[in-house]
């Protein structure tokens, strides 16, 4: 059975999602407004609905961007590394990149007020910080463990 979780596919599914990310954070600049309006200065924005569509891109876009950008940066650095560094990697973010976008899809659903409406939105994102945080330092601990790891065995 061919594997899903390669390198490669990694590396180019974070880029790719970085760029889709990019393209629907800015509708005013390539071209899919709703409804475009003007500020006093002249300078155009999107006038949002709030509309489900609008939110769903909004929450996409920002799962999107917190993930994407770290996966895309944790895969570069595992590219070039020996094959058990990547995977004692991906058998971390595997199950904890979907944990992320669970996490962050309860917290930015709170109706405005955090999860369930219980905190406010600066508990969200300290929660959500810590969250990322870890993600980043844990998958720096494995991979550098690894590699010194598989290094010691090669002497």
């Amino acid at each position: 059975m061919k594997k899903i979780l390669t390198k490669r596919n990694i590396l180019l599914g974070s880029f790719g999602v970085f760029v889709f990310v990019v393209v629907i954070s800015n509708p005013l600049t390539f071209g899919f407004c709703q409804s475009v309006s003007e500020y006093a200065g002249g300078i155009k924005y999107c006038n949002y609905s709030y509309l489900f569509i609008d939110n769903l891109a909004e929450n996409i876009g920002f799962i999107g961007a917190s993930l994407s950008l770290p996966l895309f940066l944790l895969s570069l650095i595992t590219y070039k590394m020996r094959d058990e560094v990547f995977e004692s990697w991906v058998s971390f973010a595997k199950w904890y990149v979907p944990l992320l976008v669970i996490m962050t899809l309860l917290l930015q659903d709170g109706g405005g007020s955090g999860f369930a409406g219980a905190v406010s939105g600066w508990f969200d994102a300290m929660i959500l910080g810590f969250l990322y945080v870890i993600f980043i330092i844990t998958s720096f601990i494995k991979i550098i463990g690894t590699y010194w790891k598989t290094r010691e065995n090669r002497k």
